[in-house]
């Protein structure tokens, strides 16, 4: 009797162990699928360490992430016309999930996504708090030089478990650029201007925006960069144009560049305030290709670049 009172005890004994083990190797097992990270708005975040559905709210993160080899992960994509036909092709089975500036919290949700990608504006970086409490996590990337590209890519390749493959896109992409550059090696860049906007209301773009950013590593001559304010956009000051008298003029704007471009030129040698402008009095007003300007070009830098390097140096 003895003998089986003792069994019993031992086998509740052992049932009480593994009851008390498992939870805790479970927990293990979660840990070492996530890791720590910190993201371009300063915060910790955890994520897990190859995400399975992810969603990506803005073009410029989903056109990197897919070259770092993740087109079969992405579920949630944002409603862009900027996207490369590629990569438009590689995520046509993810959901869309609102425009960058107004994404669908409920959409989202939805699609029950392990990670949320975005870049540092208010409506994603604002998603943070409703995401978490959800148990998703939001990382979020800035695209504002170079180098945020090859971070990024880096980083992608980390997550998709395709470091090799991201690495090549990054050395071809800055094996490309470095082409472009050479373009301008040794030579004195005209003063020029980036238009962000419409004619009723444009800003100055500085180099802490891409466009800008492209721009230095192209020789500089960006008169914005002297222009009172700090952020990669500023109010346009008709005072400040007359007075820096830029040579060349960039436009990004919506539309079809080449139907915009004789249009705009037309409108700004007509205003009073344009017509005695350097830029407007020769013609060299360019309205920049809508995919590659408005947003950032990511793996089509390179092809960004060339088009500025012909207006800079003809």
């Amino acid at each position: 009797m003895r003998k089986t009172m003792g069994l019993l005890a031992l086998i509740c004994l052992l049932g009480a162990a593994a009851c008390w083990l498992l939870p805790q190797a479970e927990t293990a097992v979660k840990e070492t699928d996530t890791r720590q990270v910190t993201d371009s708005a300063g915060r910790e975040v955890t994520i897990p360490k190859h995400p399975k559905r992810v969603v990506i709210l803005n073009a410029s993160n989903l056109d990197l992430y897919v070259a770092a080899g993740g087109a079969k992960a992405v579920v949630g994509k944002p409603v862009s016309q900027a996207l490369a036909p590629s990569v438009a092709e590689a995520v046509a089975e993810a959901e869309e999930v609102g425009i960058i500036h107004s994404p669908d919290v409920e959409k989202i949700l939805s699609l029950k996504p392990d990670l949320v990608i975005g870049t540092n504006v208010p409506y994603h970086t604002n998603l943070a708090d409703t995401l978490s409490q959800a148990g998703i996590p939001l990382y979020v990337q800035s695209l504002d030089s170079l180098e945020d590209l090859k971070t990024a890519l880096a980083f992608y390749g980390s997550l998709t478990g395709q470091e090799a493959q991201a690495q090549d896109v990054s050395d071809k992409l800055m094996a490309d650029i470095a082409a472009v550059k050479q373009q301008a090696a040794g030579r004195t860049p005209p003063k020029s201007l980036i238009l962000f906007g419409s004619p009723e209301s444009f800003n100055m773009g500085t180099s802490k925006c891409f466009t800008g950013n492209l721009l230095n590593e192209l020789g500089g001559g960006n008169i914005a960069d002297r222009a009172m304010g700090d952020g990669g956009y500023l109010p346009l000051s008709m005072e400040f144009v007359a007075r820096e008298n830029p040579q060349v003029i960039f436009v990004i704007t919506h539309g079809n560049a080449a139907e915009l471009e004789s249009k705009l030129r037309q409108e700004l040698a007509a205003s009073e305030a344009w017509q005695n402008v350097a830029a407007v009095q020769t013609g060299k007003v360019y309205v920049l290709p809508y995919e590659l300007f408005a947003v950032n070009p990511g793996i089509r830098t390179a092809d960004a670049m060339k088009v500025l390097a012909k207006a800079l140096y003809p």
